[in-house]
């Protein structure tokens, strides 16, 4: 009898367990970092918590909704590999969600510049804006414009707050 009980507990715990990932769901990034071989930082957001997994290793929790900015350098003994900076929004649990590396479970990429030409391009936006704005709070719809212009090679606009909203708020109509 003792034995179903604690079985009966296990399980109503572990049901209580997944009700409550499932509200709080949460997107962790991990960054490395490596001598002359990985580089990576976190350009913007707010963690609701980060946590130093070694010498080398440190991951930024989110929670859902929130917004962040990384940059990822790889290389080797003849310069640089790869080179990308990404902009994402954490996901919702049940969400289609972009794989990215470094984030579990993935994210919603709204800005991925790969490469040395473009990630450099995509910096010089991200200090242009923070010069002005504070970036965690910059619309979604941004975010892809300038990946869109970056990828097509042409000029940003200039971000403008109240513009933003109104698509938004014309997105949100039936």
């Amino acid at each position: 009898m003792q034995f179903l009980r604690q079985i009966g507990l296990n399980f109503a715990s572990s049901i209580a367990m997944a009700e409550e990932r499932r509200t709080s769901f949460q997107t962790r990034l991990l960054l490395h970092k490596s001598g002359k071989s990985a580089n990576d930082r976190l350009l913007f957001g707010r963690p609701i918590s980060s946590y130093i997994r070694s010498e080398y290793a440190a991951e930024h929790v989110f929670n859902s909704g929130q917004m962040f900015g990384f940059a990822r350098w790889r290389g080797d003994e003849y310069g640089t590999r790869t080179w990308r900076v990404c902009v994402a929004l954490a996901g919702v649990s049940g969400e289609p969600l972009t794989r990215i590396p470094g984030i579990d479970p993935g994210a919603h990429l709204l800005l991925h510049a790969f490469g040395k030409a473009r990630a450099k391009r995509a910096l010089r936006a991200i200090d242009g804006l923070a010069e002005r704005h504070v970036l965690h709070e910059i619309a979604p719809a941004y975010w892809r414009h300038v990946h869109l212009q970056i990828s097509r090679n042409l000029p940003l606009e200039p971000y403008d707050p109240d513009i933003a909203q109104r698509i938004e708020n014309a997105r949100s109509l039936p």
